[in-house]
Parts: structure tokens; sequence; C-alpha cells
């Protein structure tokens, strides 16, 4: 079974009936999306409220649950995210039935803002998203993960390497490179620690005045120059000198809260590749429906996502 598909006939009554277990009127409920997570707003006096369904075989209640109180951390911390909200029940996960199927519920405030882009041109813009994922990294400098498992970087880098048998040589070269070249960086309490995992600008969202970040489905252990990177690999298609100044502003913003390591800086190429390739080969091996989430048919994706884990994006 494919469970990405079980998910698409969650109905609008499901949705409706998960939502009543937090509010007692849900109001002007639509669908946001339908991949990993189902994903509804809705209207609770006068409120905004994001209802996200998955179900086991996808997602894991221990998993959520980890994530959720990594991201309560955040919240309590001065980090700018969503806040996660306990049901009637005062449970951050419920469940609700459809088909026989038992689906995994929970709901976040709503953030302001829209979704982000690189379309500003403004230092400000850069400046405080910059500032906003410093603010992230330094609250998350501060949890403990006590009962809850995390995976680390080497977690996700050991699963890239198992795809790697049928690669053509330019893939396996590319990789072995880079396994070389992560095993002499060092890890300190500046530069290590609990990251978002999944720091694209469809993740982040500006009001004009402040930046909130939302969906913590993949907090993974690894280095905090790496979320710094994750946004630009949207910028693959473009010349470096394009938007060179925006990631100066974003570097500078982030220094106003937090230190960088220059020669993290400098390697910043070799994080952005890593994930490109870890994305390539995840979604060579994963992702078998005849289009992209966004659209694109599948191999014009997968030529996009090579092309992109063999092109360094930064060029100092």
């Amino acid at each position: 079974m494919v469970w990405a598909d079980t998910l698409k006939k969650i109905s609008d009554e499901t949705a409706f009936q998960a939502a009543l277990q937090w509010v007692e009127n849900p109001k002007h409920l639509h669908l946001i999306n339908n991949q990993i997570n189902c994903v509804y707003r809705f209207e609770s006096e006068g409120k905004g409220f994001y209802l996200r369904m998955t179900h086991e075989k996808i997602r894991k209640p221990q998993e959520l649950l980890a994530a959720i109180d990594f991201q309560q951390h955040l919240h309590l911390n001065d980090a700018p995210v969503c806040q996660v909200l306990s049901s009637k029940n005062g449970s951050y996960i419920e469940t609700v039935r459809q088909d026989n199927f038992d689906f995994l519920t929970q709901v976040c405030a709503e953030v302001p803002g829209t979704i982000m882009h690189f379309s500003y041109q403004d230092k400000n813009t850069y400046f405080l998203w910059g500032q906003a994922l410093a603010r992230l990294h330094r609250a998350a400098g501060t949890y403990q993960a006590n009962r809850h498992h995390f995976r680390s970087w080497s977690d996700l880098w050991h699963e890239t390497a198992s795809y790697l048998d049928d690669e053509e040589q330019e893939i396996r070269d590319l990789f072995h490179t880079l396994d070389q070249r992560f095993k002499c960086l060092t890890v300190n309490e500046s530069n290590f620690g609990l990251t978002h995992g999944d720091h694209r600008p469809g993740n982040v969202l500006f009001d004009g005045r402040q930046i909130h970040f939302i969906d913590f489905d993949e907090p993974v252990y690894h280095w905090f120059i790496a979320d710094i990177a994750k946004p630009y690999l949207d910028l693959c298609s473009i010349p470096f000198n394009a938007w060179s100044e925006k990631f100066t502003w974003m570097i500078e913003g982030y220094r106003s809260v937090l230190p960088i390591d220059n020669c993290l800086v400098q390697s910043i190429n070799d994080f952005s590749q890593m994930k490109s390739l870890d994305i390539y080969l995840w979604c060579k091996n994963n992702w078998f429906e005849s289009t992209a989430p966004g659209g694109t048919p599948r191999e014009q994706w997968l030529n996009e996502l090579r092309y992109m884990a063999l092109k360094p994006l930064f060029r100092f």
C-alpha cells in the first residue's frame, strides 16, 4: 500500500472531526497540502490553526512526539516558531478514524506571514532571516533530548551510501569526496546541534516585519550551517553573483546573534552538495509517482536534482 495515496483519501469530514478535538466550532476548514502530511487550515474564535494528519506507517508516534518536544522547547526559548497546541484532552497527538485507518493528528497555532522567497531585494529581509535562524539555533543549543531520539547527519549519510552500488561514477566520486571532507570537520557547542533539518523557503514565513519557521518533521543533529545552506538550493539555476549579496546579508544577520566559523562558511558547498545528494538519491530510489510534488515530470525532476547535487552553489 502507498500510504501517501491513503492520506489523499482523508475527507473534509474526517478533518473536521479531528479539529473538534481541539476547538468547539472549527470554521473555514480547507485543505492546504497532502503529501507526507495531510494539512488543513481552520479558524476558531478569530484565530487561525493548522491541522496536520499522518499515519504511523509514515511517521511513528514517538517520532512526532520527539519533534513536538523540540519545537515546544524552541517556542519557549525565544525562537520564532509556530506553537504546537494540546488538545481538549491535554495531548499533543490525537487519533481520528476513517475507513478502518487511525490517523495521527496534531494542531499548531498559525503564525503571521506568507511563504518566503528570494525576490525581495532589500537587506533588511535577509538580515532578519539570518537573525531568526540564529535565534532558533541558540534555543536549540539548550535543548536536552532526554527520552527522545533524533537522527544525525551521519545516519542520513549512511542511508545515502546505501544507494551508491548502482550509481554512475560521477555520483560515487562526489559522495566519497564529501565523505572525506566531513571526516575532518570539528564539532563544538557553537557550531553543532539539533537543526530544523528542512529549512527551505516553503517552511519560512515572512510578514514584512518578522520571520517564523514551521514544519519540524525532520530535526537532525548537524552543523548549524547546514540549515543556512539549505534554502539556497532553490537558487541552483541562478548565477551566484545574482544572489551573493543576499547570502552576505543573511550571514550578517545571523552573526548579530551567534558567531559562525569562517572555515565553515568557506566549506558551505560541502553542506549544500551533501543535502542535494541526499535528496537526489532518496527521491530516485523512493519516489515512483509519474510527477514530482510540484507537478514536474519525474525524469525531468530527477535530472534537476542530479544537476543540483553535482554543482557547487557558492562561488567564493
